[in-house]
């Protein structure tokens, strides 16, 4: 062989490809394609590899809240004291709260039911309230609200009509306040209640008609309107007569054959005079805890229907 020869030989064999056996594969960017069939003999195949895709980043989805099982907080009450204005020292106070009210973080409107004489905080959990107000809750008859029960103190409770110094700014300036602070309220008219029964009626009537800003809804039941001696300004007839704005919902509550019947449907007259909405139920029953006591189903009855229907 001449040189010239076999120095192009050798060239030759210098860029023919690995020796059998291997299998790397040589990125495209450094050759040029061979058309399929038309690869040399002796040589490695060229394997083409389409440009990478980024793999998009995985977020893991977070796990959902695990479902309370309101079974397991039911309905409590908290007996407590907060202080008094209107008097020294500190009062008593009851508030039911509602199933489920320790694991979830709402709002609950607020029910304020004020006791009759010679009665305390103590008078409404008696004649059955909270079991009442627990069994409509738990079956969701009823909205879930909170239910305060506090105790209207002498000499205010019975020797008092209104006005500064009075239970009405006791319960404006001292109890109200202190619940919405210390409890998850919904501190607004239409979700605020006020009932009484007897002496409580009547200050539920006085605080409620002349405070529709504060109270939204409110009851009276068997209010002892003939042994009230309040002077003008704290007289609820007065008030009804010179009142342009009234609670939005309004109920009284008499039994058939207690002496203060007749002046609660002469109330309920001037209610109607002054074109208020509101409910007259008459029951058979006497001034008794009996007769309160067989109202409760349609006074919650009442307070639900006001409260789902505010906005």
């Amino acid at each position: 062989m001449r040189r010239g020869a076999l120095l192009v030989f050798l060239l030759v064999g210098a860029c023919s490809g690995p020796a059998a056996g291997g299998n790397e594969t040589v990125a495209p960017a450094t050759h040029a394609m061979t058309p399929e069939g038309d690869t040399p003999a002796g040589s490695m195949p060229i394997t083409l590899r389409p440009p990478s895709t980024p793999v998009p980043t995985h977020t893991p989805t977070p796990a959902p809240s695990p479902t309370v099982a309101c079974d397991d907080f039911p309905a409590t009450m908290d007996a407590t004291t907060y202080p008094a204005v209107a008097v020294p020292g500190e009062l008593p106070v009851r508030v039911f709260l509602p199933p489920c009210y320790a694991p979830l973080p709402r709002r609950y409107p607020a029910v304020y039911l004020l006791h009759g004489y010679p009665y305390d905080e103590t008078h409404w959990d008696n004649l059955g309230a909270d079991e009442i107000a627990a069994e409509g809750m738990a079956s969701h008859k009823w909205p879930d609200f909170l239910v305060v029960m506090p105790r209207l103190p002498d000499p205010i409770f019975r020797s008092s009509d209104g006005g500064p110094g009075s239970y009405e700014a006791e319960m404006l300036e001292g109890l109200v306040p202190f619940i919405d602070g210390a409890y998850r309220t919904i501190p607004s008219p239409e979700a605020r209640a006020i009932v009484g029964i007897s002496r409580g009626g009547i200050w539920a009537l006085e605080i409620g008609l002349r405070n529709p800003n504060i109270f939204g809804t409110l009851a009276a039941l068997s209010p002892s309107l003939s042994r009230n001696y309040p002077r003008p300004l704290y007289d609820p007839f007065n008030i009804v007569a010179s009142s342009a704005v009234f609670p939005a919902h309004i109920a009284l509550y008499a039994g058939d054959r207690e002496g203060d019947r007749y002046m609660i449907e002469q109330l309920s007259a001037a209610l109607t005079k002054k074109g208020v909405d509101h409910t007259l139920l008459i029951v058979p029953g006497r001034h008794e805890d009996a007769t309160w006591q067989a109202l409760l189903p349609d006074l919650f009855e009442f307070l639900a229907a006001a409260r789902s229907s505010a906005p």
